[in-house]
């Protein structure tokens, strides 16, 4: 589903649900009117409203713990309701759940990238859920054979996942500890409380553990979106305090309005939610407004942060300006001037060569710009299609290149980018500048340490690269710079027993890269 429907769709959802509470709220039977169950449901309604309008970069990891804060919802109020139609429901979101519980375990643990085993996961996953929603409708001995199974078959493909690319999940379980620890401590203080509150009502604890995946993860979502503060669009409007005192005067006031009407505290739990349903269309209207750039309403305080980026994209826009005309625009009038002699045949092949140049140019310089790192492949695949491309755009050189990485390399945002620039320009040198035939690439992450190693075996000396003109040679110096910024080191040196050999060497900081995350 687009990202752009999500939102949407949350807001259909709560309506939804909204128009259900009412409902019931008139049945005297029904166990919404105890409170707990309504108070909680609320909170998971008024989360999901905060989260995705935060998500500013429309994180699909994101999204789906929102849908998943929705399921719950559904899930708590249908637990404590009777009646066949509404049992039907509640056996359906088992195994909907379980489904879009593992897969948003997996998303996060691997932020969305690429990882072995993925395919086949997902549609092992995706089949066992069809399965056990199809034998609902066969007969309750057939679903809970089926529903037994995906359980057995979806965790235990999670945890041979989870073995399998053990480096990965240890780096987010390092990073992510604290929020773990918090989410536990959490979760127990909400359980006790939750028994006490609810101890009068029949299977008051029934299939709690359904929401542990939510609940664990609950603080470092929450840790992700904080990074965002401010990001809301109603945050270009209203600053902090300012939202917040709007908000506290009207809850007040529609709470003394419910309260004079002779409504309770189901009449104005109901009411708060249509504030916040409010809240969130404005949020999403005016996010849409945002986007197509009707609003100029621009924050002070993101005035230098403004500045910073428009000086960025000046020096940009040079680079690419110099690009189409040194380079595009020459060759498009060089065709253009041949075309008066396009009949002739050595003129044709002129003129066909020149546009797969210029093709070539083009890819090249996008490539450039905005690299293209493939979610569906693993970090080791993308960086191989990368070796080979740049292979290819030197084919009057025949340099074999080696690549030492494993298979299970893992790389948070924004350092496999980094990587992949850093690791084109050095490769593109070595077709560029060396003498060699041969040429080693090697990648590592190991306790939270990136290294790249590039090297050649070249007649060029470390002492001839280290002494040249960083105004004429751009591109160690920009490397230089870079690695810098990210608190690592380059080393070049002489490689045995000839060539040069380039190694890079920075730390994959999982707390500063998680901000990244929402991407």
């Amino acid at each position: 589903m687009k990202n752009t429907a999500i939102k949407p769709l949350f807001l259909a959802n709560y309506l939804l649900l909204i128009f259900y509470v009412s409902w019931n709220i008139k049945d005297e039977q029904s166990a919404i009117i105890n409170g707990i169950p309504l108070l909680i449901s609320s909170f998971m309604l008024i989360d999901i409203t905060y989260i995705s309008s935060c998500n500013i970069r429309e994180s699909k990891v994101i999204n789906l713990f929102c849908g998943l804060l929705a399921l719950d919802s559904w899930y708590l109020l249908l637990s404590f309701e009777e009646g066949h139609t509404r049992q039907v429901l509640l056996t359906a979101l088992h195994p909907v759940i379980c489904y879009l519980s593992i897969k948003f375990i997996l998303m996060f643990l691997f932020q969305g990238s690429g990882y072995k085993f993925r395919k086949a996961a997902n549609i092992l996953l995706f089949v066992t859920c069809v399965s056990s929603l199809v034998g609902i409708a066969i007969s309750d001995r057939a679903f809970a054979c089926l529903y037994g199974i995906q359980l057995l078959a979806g965790w235990s493909c999670f945890f041979f996942v989870l073995t399998y690319h053990r480096k990965r999940v240890i780096f987010v379980l390092k990073s992510e500890w604290k929020c773990f620890l918090f989410s536990v401590i959490a979760i127990t203080a909400f359980f006790i409380a939750y028994c006490i509150a609810t101890i009068k009502i029949k299977n008051h604890i029934t299939n709690f553990g359904i929401y542990l995946p939510m609940l664990l993860f609950l603080m470092s979502i929450h840790g992700i979106v904080i990074k965002e503060h401010g990001s809301y669009p109603l945050s270009t409007v209203f600053n902090q305090r300012q939202t917040t005192l709007i908000l506290c005067l009207s809850l007040s006031a529609l709470g003394l309005v419910i309260m004079f009407m002779g409504g309770g505290a189901k009449e104005l739990f109901v009411a708060i939610n249509m504030v916040f349903t409010f809240v969130y269309i404005c949020n999403i209207v005016l996010e849409k407004n945002l986007m197509k750039g009707k609003s100029r309403i621009v924050k002070e305080s993101k005035y230098n942060e403004a500045l910073r980026q428009l000086q960025q994209e000046e020096v940009l826009k040079k680079e690419f300006a110099d690009f189409l005309h040194d380079d595009v625009l020459q060759d498009l009038l060089s065709i253009k001037n041949m075309m008066t002699k396009a009949h002739r045949p050595d003129i044709q092949g002129i003129v066909i060569e020149t546009l797969d140049n210029l093709n070539t140019h083009i890819r090249r310089q996008m490539q450039d710009y905005h690299p293209v790192i493939l979610k569906n492949l693993t970090a080791k695949e993308n960086y191989q299609n990368l070796m080979e491309a740049v292979s290819q755009s030197f084919p009057e050189r025949n340099i074999m290149v080696s690549f030492d990485c494993s298979d299970d390399l893992f790389l948070v945002e924004p350092y496999n980018v980094l990587i992949y620039r850093l690791l084109k320009e050095l490769l593109t040198n070595v077709f560029k500048h060396s003498d060699g035939n041969r040429a080693w690439v090697m990648l590592t992450q190991k306790d939270r340490m990136i290294e790249l190693c590039v090297s050649d075996d070249g007649n060029s000396h470390a002492d001839r690269l280290l002494t040249i003109d960083g105004i004429k040679h751009k591109g160690i110096a920009a490397i230089t710079e870079q690695v810098s910024s990210m608190e690592g080191s380059i080393i070049i040196s002489d490689n045995t027993p000839h060539g040069i050999c380039v190694q890079i060497k920075m730390p994959m900081k999982g707390e500063n890269s998680y901000q990244y995350f929402v991407s």
